[in-house]
């Protein structure tokens, strides 16, 4: 039990709240000291003030009795009274000693009030506090209501004016203490409600979701505050869900992997078989049969090089596209006998293609990319019933090559457009994986070219891929 008590004064001596306390005591201590050092200058000026106030009250006496002249037993008093050892006043031409003792002091310093500035003032108190009122000192000055040419010059010892700085440094000392306690402890308060528990829950939250980013109680709590606080707590939350959605797709993407590359072997050797029927089957004679042979040879062959490059998918790793230079619009046209176009669903395929125009690229991959995107067009308009059209064109456009994929279907739902080429968005179908287009984007940023959504909406939906053109844009074979 103690050692969990001192456990826990370690970690708030060592906290965020401790420093504040202690930092702001200093600082309260520090305004306090910019505070005293003028303020006992204007101490010591104002007993000084006092003194010729009550040494020229003194001297009043004096001249008011017959023939300016007292009693040795009221001029001790009225010195003792007054303060001071000696008084004179000087008026234009004459210097009068009004009181004094018989033997005169010896004068350690002089000061001046009419002379006085706030630096010189502070300089004088600070050497009083240093010489510890040890020393007999002249003071000149006017008294309230004389005219400015009467001056009152006394001479009086510095010990009583020593011992009532200390005093009032004492004073200002406790004062100090005890404001800075208070002032400290209602910005610690204050800080420590409106900073440090926040901050700390954070930081709990922040430890919690490093042990188990997985669990959704460790998201951060977010308050109804507007300021810099509430502002993290809110953004913290945001990217504690969007890593912990990062995990699991990453979870499913590793499950996905696991599951290619187990059945990746038995699948080629499937395709072969397949492979080798359909060899058969394109040796025939029959022109028709050939026509149907053909293409689904391609399709086979295309099928077993994309389960040689499976495990390079299933590792984020894109095998180098094999550039070749060929016409793009035979590629559009092997698209288009491939895809599910039934003679009873009112779907019009348009291959818009210039017929010399060329591109350079990986034709199995840019097959995929063009396959993908053309095979959603089709189901989301034999989804809609009502037929449509799928269009493909091209154009150079600078140094590139402008691939264009439309539709007039019903559009993309506006809330799965910010997360179109996202893996398993599934794009608003029920049935997709959400790999699609996942892929096709991979696929065109392997080419070091491009994916985009032109358009969507009532009236269809516009695709462009932008691709390096060719080093020749004249006529290339098939």
């Amino acid at each position: 039990m103690a050692g969990f008590s001192l456990s826990v004064l370690s970690r708030a001596a060592r906290g965020l709240s401790a420093r504040l306390l202690v930092l702001t005591m200093l600082f309260v201590l520090l305004g306090e000291v910019l505070i005293y050092v003028p303020s006992i200058a204007r101490h010591r000026l104002v007993f000084l003030e006092e003194r010729i106030d009550a040494a020229r009250i003194a001297a009043l006496a004096v001249e008011a009795s017959p023939d300016g002249m007292v009693t040795e037993e009221l001029r001790a008093a009225l010195l003792d009274r007054a303060g001071v050892s000696a008084v004179s006043l000087k008026r234009p031409g004459t210097r009068i000693l009004v009181l004094g003792d018989d033997m005169p002091a010896e004068i350690d310093a002089s000061f001046d009030l009419r002379e006085a500035t706030p630096l010189g003032l502070i300089g004088h108190a600070a050497d009083t506090l240093r010489r510890g009122g040890d020393r007999t000192i002249r003071v000149m000055g006017v008294a309230p209501g004389d005219p400015a040419d009467t001056v009152v010059d006394i001479v009086l010892p510095e010990a009583p004016m020593f011992a009532s700085m200390l005093d009032y440094s004492e004073r200002i000392l406790i004062l100090s203490i005890v404001l800075a306690f208070i002032v400290a402890g209602l910005v610690y308060l204050s800080l420590h409600w409106l900073m440090v528990l926040p901050l700390g829950r954070m930081t709990d939250s922040l430890v919690s979701f490093r042990r188990a980013p997985e669990d959704a109680a460790s998201t951060v709590r977010v308050s109804g505050r507007r300021d810099e606080i509430g502002l993290a707590q809110r953004e913290l939350q945001v990217m504690q869900r969007r890593v912990r959605a990062a995990l699991r797709q990453k979870a499913r993407l590793a499950t996905l992997g696991a599951g290619v590359a187990k059945i990746n072997h038995d699948l080629r050797n499937m395709l072969a078989t397949a492979a080798v029927l359909t060899d058969r089957l394109a040796a025939a004679r029959d022109p028709d049969v050939q026509k149907l042979a053909l293409p689904l040879v391609a399709a086979i062959d295309r099928a077993i090089a994309l389960c040689t490059q499976t495990l390079s998918f299933a590792t984020g790793l894109l095998p180098a596209p094999r550039r070749t230079s060929f016409a793009l619009a035979p590629l559009v046209d092997e698209v288009g006998a491939a895809l599910p176009l039934g003679d009873g669903d009112g779907v019009v395929w348009c291959n818009e293609v210039p017929p010399g125009l060329a591109v350079s690229a990986d034709r199995d991959q840019l097959y995929r990319v063009i396959i993908n995107l053309t095979q959603n067009a089709v189901e989301a308009l034999a989804r809609c019933g009502g037929g449509g059209s799928v269009r493909i064109g091209a154009w150079p456009e600078g140094t590139d090559t402008i691939v264009e994929i439309a539709d007039t279907g019903p559009g993309l739902p506006a809330e799965v457009r910010d997360h179109l080429f996202e893996v398993f968005a599934s794009g608003g179908r029920g049935d997709g994986t959400g790999l699609g287009l996942a892929i096709a984007r991979d696929l065109m940023r392997n080419h070091d070219g491009d994916i985009g959504l032109e358009s969507s909406g009532p009236a269809g939906t516009v695709f462009r891929l932008r691709l390096p053109a060719p080093p020749n844009r004249g006529t290339a074979s098939a």
